[in-house]
């Protein structure tokens, strides 16, 4: 098939797909979820607490909130119900069979749709990381210093990366996790507790898990307990590399799956 047609159907698809996102009214809860810590840092930035906190002590702040909310639980959770449902609502809603009908093959098909979930997961939670981390430091009156002279910006960077490369990751093995089971609520129940608790986990195994190398790449590392097992980082490219294999695989995964998928909604 020509690599030029699949990447103009597959982008075609995406935007399809977009659309439907940004009207869908069922991932309010996501938009909920995403927004939440950005509503109660305006709060706290019109009321400031009393005294002018440390830079340093914000930055911890910060990197617990990224960490245990934002990436954990609402970034993680947002994946799993958005991604598992990309093949999995269509069959619900009985729509499924206008892809799988078209003159496409279906690996594209999985690219696309894949891909509209990644940019629409990306552009809600990069969004949120900005303004959160920029709102956290508006208290302090060393902001600009921070950002403009200090390691502010590589940290947003970093912040940044790691979202988009969460979505990327978690979104893929949701996805293929809508195509092989009928219940995938059960799948991110699963990769959820494996993800939570990695840092319990001995070295090989804590290297199989997505936090791992999201991890690594975080500007700030937080006390995660007395039982946790501390490694070594792995290095940044590795882990960025690693991680988009990882979303590629997956993808790659799921196309193959589509392509045994038969059209029967009265099974379901």
């Amino acid at each position: 098939m020509n690599s030029g047609l699949a990447v103009r159907q597959a982008q075609t698809i995406a935007k399809t797909e977009l659309s439907r996102y940004i009207l869908a009214r069922r991932w309010l809860g996501v938009y909920l979820m995403a927004f939440a810590p950005v509503f109660l840092l305006i709060l706290v930035t019109f009321r400031p607490p009393n005294g002018r906190p440390a830079l340093s002590d914000i930055s911890q702040a910060y990197a617990l909130l990224f960490q245990t909310f934002t990436l954990r639980f609402a970034i993680f959770l947002s994946c799993g119900l958005v991604f598992s449902q990309l093949f999995r609502g269509e069959i619900l809603e009985k729509t499924l069979h206008f892809y799988l009908l078209s003159p496409v093959r279906r690996e594209v098909i999985a690219t696309g749709k894949y891909f509209a979930g990644v940019v629409a997961m990306a552009l809600v939670f990069g969004t949120t990381t900005l303004l959160t981390n920029l709102l956290i430091y508006a208290i302090s009156p060393s902001m600009s210093e921070f950002f403009l002279e200090g390691p502010g910006l590589a940290y947003l960077a970093r912040y940044v990366l790691v979202t988009v490369l969460a979505c990327a990751a978690w979104g893929s093995i949701f996805m293929l996790a809508g195509l092989l089971f009928k219940n995938p609520i059960i799948s991110v129940f699963v990769v959820g507790l494996w993800e939570a608790f990695y840092f319990i986990l001995p070295e090989t195994l804590q290297k199989l898990t997505v936090m791992h190398y999201l991890q690594s790449l975080l500007p700030i590392v937080i006390d995660r307990g007395p039982f946790s097992v501390v490694i070594d980082p792995t290095n940044s490219v590795l882990s960025v590399v690693i991680v988009l294999g990882i979303a590629a695989g997956f993808v790659w995964l799921s196309g193959k799956a589509l392509r045994r998928t038969q059209i029967a909604y009265g099974a379901d």
